[in-house]
């Protein structure tokens, strides 16, 4: 069975670096730059999401260091 997902374009204005950015990791990953911002807002909006309820988000460095990471 096929999920058909409806879908809205959007402009974005974004600074030249970014792009960059984004231009550069969506070709290394083999991913449209579309995908690459769809999975960056899905990160974010489930980051948001966990932080608002109360949950800590923690990255564990090479180092086997854990950090918490704090976002504005």
């Amino acid at each position: 069975m096929e999920v058909v997902m409806n879908t809205v374009k959007v402009t974005l204005n974004l600074p030249e670096e970014l792009f960059n950015r984004l231009k550069e990791e969506s070709s290394k990953t083999n991913i449209s730059m579309t995908e690459a911002i769809r999975r960056g807002l899905e990160t974010d909006l489930f980051l948001k999401k966990e932080e608002s309820a109360g949950s800590k988000i923690l990255l564990e460095k090479k180092d086997n260091k854990i950090v918490q990471l704090v976002r504005k």
